[in-house]
């Protein structure tokens, strides 16, 4: 059978009008369609809605008494036969089964039953709806739910479009201001470890000046003797070059001590707190340009230098 042979059986099937060797080809195609299955499953709900919108209409009486007068006159021998005796008339007949039910007449489907089904064999879903008002009726339901339920589906899904939109904006905040919070915790430290520093009696305090490569720097550094702690806030650096990082030195007797490195922001302004070799009364401090990391020996130029005072 061609697929839309089997669509058509799908309206029949869904108000039970098929017979039982259409019913077994549908039901064998239905597994492997699933466009098939979801149609019929629309249809028979659609059916199933005609029992809440068709009115209940009563047969005339003397359609009723013509009725009753036929099914009275009805032979019982040709209308009821045993199920186990039911013959297919489209299967040819074994003889064996012949032999045996030769003491049973099998009964033909009635003309009116294969004219009915042949009628509503041929006729397509357009067909059964516009000739049922009722059942029209029900598919136009069914497909406005489906409407109603595809614009729902789309509406939840701008909804959750615009909410992802949204959470990755906040988080994208969240992440800056945790961020800026990162640099204020650092500024405070750096405050606080000034603030110890320059609270310490053995505290020194040194200006540096610029020099060649930077003549507008300028640096303040506190320095405690006794514990080697010191602070410098410096201004006027030009930024670093890739790779490359200021290193602060301790020089003393003329030989200088290595310190850390730091990193001016875009204003060319620099906070550090480090940690110096301890014991010097009187000591020389310098800032030059090395290599990011920082080096054992000076090798790049100096940017900054000064003595302390007191």
């Amino acid at each position: 059978m061609r697929h839309e042979d089997y669509k058509q059986l799908l309206a029949l099937e869904a108000v039970g009008a098929l017979d039982s060797e259409e019913r077994a080809r549908l039901e064998e195609h239905l597994p492997s369609c699933a466009g098939c299955r979801e149609e019929l499953r629309e249809m028979a709900d659609a059916a199933a809605s005609l029992v809440y919108t068709v009115a209940h209409v009563l047969p005339p009486p003397a359609m009723r008494a013509d009725l009753l007068a036929r099914i009275r006159a009805a032979d019982p021998s040709e209308v009821f036969a045993a199920p186990s005796r039911a013959v297919d008339p489209s299967r040819a007949v074994d003889p064996s089964e012949a032999r045996e039910g030769s003491g049973t007449r099998a009964r033909a489907p009635a003309p009116g039953a294969r004219d009915a089904r042949s009628l509503t064999g041929g006729l397509g879903l357009w067909q059964l709806l516009t000739g049922r008002p009722a059942l029209g009726f029900g598919a136009a339901a069914t497909a406005a739910a489906l409407v109603l339920l595809g614009a729902t589906t789309l509406s939840l899904w701008n909804r959750n479009q615009s909410l992802s939109a949204e959470v990755a904006r906040l988080y994208d905040r969240l992440r800056q201001t945790e961020s800026e919070m990162n640099v204020q915790r650092e500024q405070l430290a750096s405050a606080r470890e000034a603030a110890d520093v320059l609270a310490s009696p053995g505290v020194r305090v040194a200006e540096l000046a610029g020099k060649k490569p930077a003549p507008g720097a300028h640096a303040m550094l506190a320095y405690d003797r006794s514990t080697g702690r010191a602070v410098m806030m410096a201004a006027g650096l030009p930024p670093c070059p890739e790779g490359h990082a200021y290193q602060l030195w301790l020089i003393a007797d003329n030989k200088p001590l290595p310190g850390g490195t730091f990193k001016t922001d875009a204003g060319g302004h620099a906070q550090m707190a480090d940690r110096l070799p301890p014991g010097h009364s009187a000591p020389t401090f310098a800032v030059t340009l090395e290599r990011e990391g920082g080096v054992p020996a000076p090798e790049g130029d100096v940017f900054l230098a000064g003595n302390t005072k007191g």
